[in-house]
């Protein structure tokens, strides 16, 4: 009797050892995948030297912790443990506030004026800024900084006492905002803008698990900006506005974007969402503006759900100003494969998109960017602009370099133009290279 239920057991334990190995390679039964910024590593690939030295054994565990069978499951039930008894959330940035309320830590962070980068950053992004509004205006051309509302700074009675500094030091959203308006930078200061109508809001502005702005409240200003670009742009483009609001406790993406990113079995403690249904009414297509959107995850709402496609006439959008997402669909693009100074020249409206916990990063760098480009531009004499026209000239008449130019094009996902435009003007840079300076001794 004791050797059958030893042998049941050691049967039991077998098959439990074998049950991951069995989910990983049939994926059955099929699991959710964790939520949040997860990397799966490569499987490593055999060799005598990661052997010896001890590489391959490190990768391939590496490996096998992070693919096993069941893992999010077990990753779930560990969060879930951490949190129900110890109240500790295992998300980067993720902090649990009062009554339920999640924030993340850099939003905290802007509203006390813990990440201030200081009045010199502020005053040379100024001076950039001045000067690329002042550039674009003489194209004809229309610059607008929106500051889309922090959760941090909305829900500032919810921050955990824990996290509340000695004093408030001054924060960068007030600095940019005081020196852009000072300037009559065209600005949509959204903090301000939520904290007016905080108490008489029908409807949510932020949700309680989530980090983003309620669909309700990017409404209200996606019509701000809209009304923006038509008095800047003295033209009337289209009627946009929010109807049929429905109240649901169903909450949608991203409403409950940090819960997820949590990754625990529980349902969060949440309010009901608005969720409007937006009209695009009236569209003047011949006044439909050209837009470039420099922005953080704030405009993937716009963008995903087709709402600047509706507005626009075409309008990329410039993620961290690291990446660029056509409007149209087409494949994203490496920023550093685009000439800057040609995308701008072909839009209406540069449109800056943040919120204050991303002050720090004022415009991801796409304005200093922008102003050396225009600084470059402005240097070169007409016999320079001459001399890249030739260059463009040369590379037409040849066949074969012009077949790697059509190449280059399609890796980069850019059109033949513009890489056509940026291979001359490397050619014409390393040639004025070569050229000794006369003035020089």
């Amino acid at each position: 009797m004791k050797k059958r239920v030893l042998n049941t057991l050691l049967t039991l334990m077998f098959i439990a050892m074998l049950l991951p190995a069995i989910q990983q390679f049939s994926n059955f039964p099929r699991i959710k995948s964790l939520k949040g910024a997860i990397t799966i590593p490569k499987k490593p690939k055999l060799s005598l030297q990661g052997y010896f030295d001890a590489s391959l054994q490190d990768s391939m565990d590496t490996y096998v912790e992070n693919t096993i069978g069941f893992r999010p499951i077990l990753v779930r039930l560990h969060n879930q443990i951490q949190y129900s008894l110890f109240d500790t959330v295992n998300a980067q940035g993720v902090i649990f506030g009062e009554n339920g309320y999640l924030f993340e830590l850099n939003y905290i962070k802007a509203f006390y004026g813990l990440n201030f980068v200081g009045f010199d950053k502020i005053n040379t992004d100024i001076i950039e800024t001045r000067f690329v509004n002042d550039w674009l205006l003489r194209q004809e051309k229309h610059l607008i900084v929106v500051l889309a509302p922090g959760k941090g700074t909305f829900f500032k009675d919810q921050i955990p006492d824990s996290y509340k500094p000695d004093s408030i030091h001054i924060t960068n959203n007030k600095v940019y905002i005081d020196s852009l308006s000072k300037y009559q930078i065209p600005i949509i200061d959204g903090n301000s803008y939520f904290e007016k109508i905080k108490d008489t809001s029908q409807f949510a502005l932020f949700p309680k698990s989530g980090i983003h702005w309620s669909y309700y409240g990017m409404g209200l200003i996606f019509d701000s900006l809209l009304q923006k670009m038509e008095i800047d742009g003295g033209k009337k483009f289209i009627d946009f506005g929010m109807k049929n609001i429905e109240v649901s406790k169903k909450l949608r993406s991203p409403d409950q974007d940090l819960w997820e990113g949590m990754n625990v079995f529980a349902q969060p403690s949440d309010y009901a969402m608005p969720y409007p249904k937006f009209y695009f009414e009236n569209p003047v297509k011949e006044n439909m503006p050209k837009v470039i959107v420099v922005a953080d995850s704030y405009y993937w709402q716009w963008f995903g759900s087709g709402y600047a496609t509706r507005s626009f006439h075409s309008h990329d959008f410039w993620y961290y100003n690291t990446q660029i997402y056509p409007g149209n669909g087409g494949e994203a693009i490496q920023r550093h494969n685009v000439d800057i100074i040609s995308r701008v020249m072909e839009t209406d409206f540069v449109i800056l998109l943040q919120t204050d916990a991303n002050m720090d990063r004022y415009s991801f760098g796409f304005i200093h960017d922008l102003y050396l480009a225009i600084q470059k531009l402005d240097a070169m004499s007409t016999e320079d602009l001459l001399a890249i026209e030739k260059i463009i000239a040369g590379i037409k008449a040849s066949p074969d370099y012009m077949k790697t130019i059509e190449k280059k094009a399609a890796q980069r996902h850019i059109s033949v133009e513009e890489m056509l435009r940026g291979d001359a003007m490397w050619v014409f840079q390393n040639k004025k290279k070569s050229i000794p300076d006369k003035n020089k001794k």
